[in-house]
């Protein structure tokens, strides 16, 4: 039986080659940008199992490559959306290989959205993100099976949606009302759907993860060069395509805070910690624990690179609650010791270098955000009390609010569930945080049968992200593809619980023993006759 080849064909190097040429000629970013990134994967496929190796190195290769030369090339906005539409059917030679493709591609370039308009009229807003969610639903609805999931997670999940559609179009028109829902369902529900239906065994899990751990890794090495060149690459491509976007370029101490391929570094921080969690968690994939070791270490300066406090809480959160998970209390104890020593060398450091101290958020620009999220917690729970069933439209919401208006002229909602209370309600934040904790739960509940499954790493994995996410969205706003993992990692959730319950299905059922007859007793000895 004939092997797949895990090295590149002679014509995909000819092709890389002559595009690295014309993108130095006539785009340095995007130079930067596909060598850096794919230079990272190729040594995260370098690294891996020889079977991970052949699945997945010449596609995560190309695809890395080609993605941000692709985005700087063409010429016009709307060629991309298309090439993008076809991107995942094209690098997904099978059904199970959709939401890994799709999760890895996800990250790797802005969403660069426009509107779609008819007769002046404003439809829904598309962009890259939205084309790539299409081209791999498709994939999906045209797939020969497709994972079976639980009515009652879809039905969680769709009330969810409805919330974000009520929160975001009460009180305005019918066709604003569309326009949210459409938005709404592309950014959203596609995810969700994508990761609950294209992920139906422990293999594809596994594979989906590999995937999201090689984005994190090429999104590392994009991070750490634009943090030491103070170099924002990804923002020109608004430029290139003439896209108005209110883009802000953040510092804390002497370093510039990058935002890669998400234009905004604290997204994009935490969902650099998401990928080294799953990274983290992968270790039996890679072939030594040095090599293993060595792409962690790349991964966390990767989501150091940024400097947001936020991403921190959450890589302590998910790596504890991984551990628990798992049922790995020595490696949690034995946890304990190091991270002690290096959180006092940390602030011992901080200490003595005033920079160091800024670039890590306890001094300087941090302590007036922290003020800010204070102020703004105060306001809104006075807000709430005003309507704390159904909240208040947005236009009202930012008219009380007013005050808290920033330099930018815009109120920077902190605080997701506060929002969700403010908007919606204590209905709609009830949603929210029952969306949350329903997956935490019954994955906790079914782990020993996820472990026998294989489905253990995977279902840690998610239980760890959603916990983080939950914890750290207290000081953040629930926007970007933060909030589109968060949604799909409840369909990740869901396909988890849907092979458990399969299972269960699956085990037969003993028989129950006869019951025990009783019989008169017989007189006399046996054999013989009664006198």
């Amino acid at each position: 039986m004939t092997q797949k080849k895990s090295s590149l064909p002679p014509l995909a190097i000819l092709a890389m080659l002559a595009t690295t040429a014309i993108l130095f000629a006539i785009a340095k970013p995007g130079f930067y940008g596909a060598c850096i990134s794919t230079a990272c994967v190729m040594y995260f496929a370098s690294c891996l199992r020889e079977p991970y190796r052949q699945e997945m190195a010449v596609r995560a290769i190309l695809i890395t490559f080609f993605m941000p030369a692709v985005a700087w090339i063409i010429p016009n906005v709307w060629m991309l959306y298309f090439v993008m539409l076809m991107w995942v059917p094209m690098f997904a030679s099978r059904p199970d290989q959709i939401a890994g493709v799709y999760l890895h591609s996800l990250l790797l370039l802005p969403g660069l959205d426009l509107s779609v308009d008819l007769a002046g009229i404003k439809l829904f807003d598309i962009g890259v993100h939205d084309a790539l969610a299409i081209g791999a639903t498709v994939a999906l609805l045209i797939a020969p099976s497709r994972a079976r999931i639980a009515g009652g997670d879809d039905l969680r999940v769709v009330l969810l949606l409805l919330v974000l559609v009520f929160a975001s179009a009460r009180d305005t028109s019918a066709t604003h009302f569309l326009r949210t829902t459409i938005n709404i369902g592309l950014d959203f529900g596609l995810p969700y759907y994508i990761l609950s239906r294209g992920l139906k065994d422990a293999a594809s899990m596994r594979s989906a993860m590999r995937w999201f751990a090689a984005s994190g890794v090429a999104i590392s090495g994009i991070l750490a060069f634009e943090m030491w060149e103070s170099w924002p690459m990804y923002n020109e491509l608004y430029w290139h395509y003439a896209i108005p976007m209110l883009l802000v370029v953040k510092s804390r101490g002497a370093f510039m805070r990058p935002g890669g391929p998400f234009n905004e570094p604290t997204s994009i921080a935490l969902v650099m910690i998401l990928c080294l969690f799953a990274l983290w968690l992968l270790r039996d994939d890679f072939r030594t624990r040095v090599r293993h070791g060595l792409l962690c270490l790349i991964a966390f300066l990767g989501a150091s690179a940024p400097q947001s406090r936020n991403a921190w809480v959450a890589l302590g959160i998910a790596v504890l609650l991984g551990d628990m998970f798992l049922g790995r209390w020595g490696a949690l104890v034995r946890k304990f010791a190091p991270t002690g020593v290096a959180l006092m060398l940390i602030l011992a450091a901080a200490n003595m270098w005033p920079s160091f101290s800024d670039s890590l958020g306890l001094s300087g620009q941090a302590s007036d955000t922290a003020d800010y999220r204070r102020q703004l917690l105060e306001r809104g729970v006075e807000e709430f009390w005003d309507s704390p069933i159904i909240g208040f439209s947005r236009p009202e919401l930012e008219i009380r609010l007013d005050d808290m208006r920033q330099g930018e002229g815009i109120i920077d909602y902190v605080n997701t569930f506060l929002w969700f209370a403010l908007v919606s309600g204590i209905i709609g934040l009830t949603i929210f945080v029952w969306n949350l904790a329903a997956p935490l739960m019954y994955l906790w509940r079914m782990r020993r049968t996820e472990m026998m499954l294989g489905t253990g790493a995977p279902a840690a994995f998610v239980f760890g992200s959603l916990a983080a996410l939950g914890a750290t969205l207290f000081f953040t706003f629930f926007a970007t593809r933060m909030s589109y993992l968060t949604i799909g990692f409840m369909g990740f959730a869901a396909a988890i619980r849907a092979v458990s319950r399969a299972h269960a299905r699956e085990i037969p059922a003993y028989p129950r023993p006869p019951a025990v007859q009783h019989y008169p007793p017989v007189s006399g000895q046996p054999g013989l006759a009664p006198a």
